[in-house]
Formats: structure tokens, sequence, C-alpha cells
């Protein structure tokens, strides 16, 4: 759609803003039984604010039923009736992946996925929020303002239920035009593929040492520092957890980061710091010098290693891969260059065609024969969609490169 084109302006549901549904759990369920078709669904969350991840609202739209809204705080040992019903049909969501593990901690699980996302992606769309894939296709205007907002207060202003009821009226319109768009373009079966992977998918491993990336930021490379800085970050988390707040409300990263360059030596020195500017801070002195208190008393070879390398992406830096060879140099150009001109030629995103991990693996294990790719990316974890269309321009750069 040309952006000179003007969007139909859509602030309230039309069928009105819905009451939030608690106590009356088994009404709003067999209310959802009785409709017909696949379930639009969406999560707020309170990112941002609060500790944890878990959905504060859950919206539920279905033809013949209508939309809800699901406060699940205090009746979630009451929704396996919900589950059941939504366990008969599809589930349309924008970014399944965003919303799918808060919804398992209510024991809800969808029998299949649209992710709505997922195919704008495939698509080649140049934006793919909701409102801009809703504005493409549908030509609809929705306003987003509200999705920073915390979803934990109680009760939800009516501009914040309007917005929330909005996030799933439009999906079923939407889901019917994008699959009619990826018939045409023969790419409905690789949606299919994308969305039983996200479906499927188990929880995201928690990183090995998240506070690295606070140490690159500050310029933390002094061992010591570094062992400050993995203790200031598991006494702030132990702190937002117990206040069921964000971690960087505690104390930003940015900060942290800071106080471990200065080695405290005292609580005072912590204490007195003007990187603790306010009365809050403050009042958490005690807790960060006695977390920093015993790295003073490591030895040396107990305290972090200056260099680090993640578990999800172990290998080093790809422009120092000449160090470990020509061959394997050689070969990440092979595969780096076949992607991302297969992935130009089909208008999508390279990290969509193929993970750069992925990339990576295949170029670093590399092959005794150029025709054995398919079948390497298949035991790497590529979907066959992804194989079919890789393979191929891997496998003809390799054999032109002599690989």
């Amino acid at each position: 759609m040309s952006e000179s084109v003007e969007l139909i302006a859509l602030d309230e549901p039309r069928e009105g803003i819905p009451p939030v549904t608690n106590g009356d759990i088994e009404q709003v369920t067999a209310q959802l039984a009785a409709g017909h078709g696949p379930f639009s669904v969406d999560t707020e969350r309170a990112m941002g604010i609060r500790y944890s991840d878990r959905a504060y609202l859950v919206q539920i739209r279905r033809e013949g039923a209508g939309t809800f809204l699901i406060d699940p705080i205090g009746i979630e040992d009451r929704l396996g009736g919900l589950a059941q019903v939504l366990a008969t049909d599809q589930w349309i969501l924008h970014a399944a992946d965003q919303d799918l593990p808060c919804l398992h901690e209510l024991g809800l699980y969808p029998p299949e996925v649209f992710d709505t996302e997922v195919a704008g992606l495939l698509l080649g769309f140049p934006r793919i929020s909701l409102q801009s894939e809703i504005a493409e296709v549908l030509g609809y205007g929705l306003a987003k303002e509200h999705s920073n907002s915390d979803w934990s207060q109680r009760p939800l202003a009516p501009a914040l239920l309007a917005y929330a009821a909005l996030d799933v009226e439009l999906l079923l319109e939407l889901r019917d035009e994008l699959t009619a768009m990826l018939e045409r373009a023969g790419r409905l079966e690789w949606l299919r593929e994308e969305c039983e992977e996200i479906r499927l998918r188990g929880p995201r491993p928690p990183k090995a040492q998240p506070w690295r990336k606070a140490a690159r930021q500050a310029g933390v490379k002094d061992q010591r520092s570094l062992g400050m800085l993995q203790a200031l970050w598991g006494a702030r988390d132990e702190l937002a957890r117990q206040r069921d707040l964000a971690p960087e409300k505690v104390l930003p990263s940015k900060v942290m980061g800071q106080l471990a360059l200065r080695k405290p030596r005292s609580h005072q020195d912590v204490e007195n710091s003007p990187l603790l500017r306010s009365r809050a801070r403050r009042r958490d002195a005690g807790a960060y010098w006695q977390a920093i208190a015993p790295v003073w008393q490591l030895p040396e070879e107990e305290l972090p290693s200056r260099r680090f390398t993640d578990r999800q992406d172990p290998f080093p830096a790809v422009k120092q891969w000449k160090k470990y060879g020509a061959d394997v140099a050689e070969r990440w150009s092979v595969v780096r260059g076949a992607i991302l001109t297969r992935a130009d030629d089909l208008d999508i995103r390279q990290e969509l065609l193929l993970k750069p991990l992925l990339q990576k693996h295949l170029a670093w294990d590399g092959w005794d024969d150029p025709d054995e790719i398919p079948v390497l990316l298949a035991a790497l974890g590529a979907r066959p969609w992804q194989v079919e269309n890789a393979a191929p321009s891997i496998v003809a750069a390799a054999k032109r490169a002599g690989r």
C-alpha cells in the first residue's frame, strides 16, 4: 500500500471495549467454546517494569464469540478449561515467540500457530510490526503508544483496554490476506514450517554470563573488577526478584559497570559513591558491599577470565577466522556470499533464509564434498524450505571456488 493512501483510523474495537475477565473465567471459556474457527491471541506483559515476563493480560478473539480480555492473576489454577478449548483450533499471533513462553506458564498451548510477523518476513515486508502490517495489508491505522505501559497496574485504564482489544481485532482478517499472498508467492509451506518450529521451540537457555555485556559497555577488563561486576549482577538480580522489579530499575547496568571499575574497598566506599545518587540506591549499598567484599579474597585463578566464549555462539569473531586457516576463512566467504545473494534474490532477510549461527557452523566444520551440503544443513537444524533454497546456492558457490 502506498504511504500516500489515507488509513482508516481504528481507535476502539468495533464491538466496544470488552470487560476484563477474572473471576468469571468459566463463563468466558464457555463462550469461546461456542464460537468457531481459529483464536486470535495476544498478551500484555510489563517488561522493563516487573521482574518476570509473566502475562498480566491475555487477549483472545474468536468468530461467533467476540473478544475477551483475561486477567490471569490469581486464577492460574482455574485455566484448565480454557486450555482445553484453546487446544481445539489454530492460534493467530503476531511475534508468537514473544507471547508463547508466558502463555505456556499459564498452561496454554496451541495445536497450530499462524504467526503474522513471520508471514510478513517471508513476504519481504520492509516493516513487520503489527501496526505496519495492518496498515499495509488492510488499510487500518492502529495506535501503538501503549505498548510500553505498565500492564501490571490495576485497574487498567479504558485506553489500555481498547489498545489491548485492538491487538486481536483484525488478526483473522490479516491472516486470511497474508495466506492468499503467501499462496501466490509459493511460500505458504515455508510459513507452516517456521510456525511449527516456533510452536515446538523449547525455552531459551539463559545466558552463561549475562553481565559480560555490561562489562564491555563500561570497559571493564581487569579481572578483579570483572569478578566484582559478576557479584554485583547477582546481588542486583536477587533484589529485583524480591521486589518484583525489572533489574534496570533497581540499578542500571551502566552504573554497576562503573562501580566495578572503582573496585570499592569498604561499605562506606560503596555508600558514598557518587554513582549511588538516590536514597533508594544508597539503601542497597550494604547488599552490594556484601557481594563485592569476598571478591577481594579470591585468588586470581578463580576470577573471571578476560576472554569469554558464548556457549550459544562459540566461534571467534569472523574477521579473525584467517588465523585458524585459509580453508575455514574461504568457506565462510563461500557460505556467506551465497546466502546473501540468494536472500537478495528472494527479497527476504538473510537470517531468515539461514540463521547466521548455522552459516558459521557449516563454514567452520566444512564438508568433504559440496554435494553433502544439503544433508549437513538438515543435520544442523535447517528447515526443509531453507535447505531447498539455500543449499543449491552454497553448493554452486563452493564448486566455483574449488571448495
